[in-house]
């Protein structure tokens, strides 16, 4: 089953992809790393082009303080649920790719070299499939699902897990993603295109620089003069502004704030 591996040993199944709308993100976490924040370390080990059948990749990623952890992955072409066999692509026509497999831990598991083709964990992609139906169905919302540790024994023997659902979507904005160039199928997903062009968030909205605020107040300004001068004693203020309109502007403005 493996080189370096054993059926009972324990492992944390994960899920990294992108959607046809949003950009890569992990959908299927390991506890300890979604406790932590630390989902991106798996799509930052994450490297390579897709996997022949039978074929395994192994990556090795260090947490904070030290420890590391051991990585067996695939990367496969996806499909649209119920239709094995048809690319699913993105709405910019790109073929979406799922880089799915198991974490090891443990004081060997950056050593460990478990195999995860289907014929080895038949329980394994079902699991994941399950997780990337769910998140095709709302992309933007879709709260990265969480996977417990589960005995290599278990999916050897066709086990299907049941992941948890997790408390928070990840955020779809990030580095640009391996077809722009980083070259790594589970780097982190890209801003949608265009995001914010027609006003929406990050776009200055009209008066964001207080400019029409600060024409409001000279307006302001200017018609309560213009209704002092109307109002009772407006006479006299005529006299004062012709004699020394400075004058005028100052006790003008003291009674406007007085007020």
């Amino acid at each position: 089953m493996s080189r370096r591996g054993s059926r009972d040993a324990g492992c944390w199944p994960f899920l990294v992809a992108r959607g046809r709308k949003v950009g890569q993100r992990t959908l299927l976490v390991p506890r300890f790393l979604s406790e932590r924040n630390l989902s991106g370390l798996l799509r930052d080990a994450i490297t390579g082009s897709l996997t022949q059948a039978g074929e395994s990749r192994h990556a090795e990623a260090t947490l904070p303080g030290g420890d590391r952890i051991g990585l067996s992955y695939r990367i496969v072409q996806a499909s649209p649920p119920g239709a094995d066999g048809v690319v699913l692509r993105d709405r910019s026509g790109r073929p979406i790719e799922l880089a799915y497999g198991v974490v090891v831990t443990g004081g060997s598991g950056a050593r460990a070299r478990l195999s995860v083709a289907d014929a080895d964990l038949p329980g394994l992609r079902p699991m994941v499939l399950d997780v990337f139906a769910r998140f095709l169905e709302d992309e933007r919302a879709f709260p990265s699902a969480v996977s417990a540790r589960v005995p290599v024994a278990e999916l050897a023997a066709g086990t299907v897990p049941v992941p948890e659902s997790g408390q928070a979507a990840e955020p779809a904005s990030a580095a640009p993603g391996r077809e722009d160039g980083s070259g790594a199928p589970g780097a982190p997903g890209t801003a949608e295109p265009g995001a914010g062009a027609d006003g929406g968030p990050g776009q200055p909205q009209q008066g964001d620089d207080g400019s029409e605020g600060a024409a409001e107040d000279r307006l302001g300004l200017v018609g309560r003069l213009v209704a002092l001068l109307r109002g009772p004693g407006g006479g006299l203020w005529a006299v004062v502004l012709l004699a020394g309109w400075p004058l005028a502007v100052v006790l003008a403005l003291v009674l406007i704030l007085k007020d």
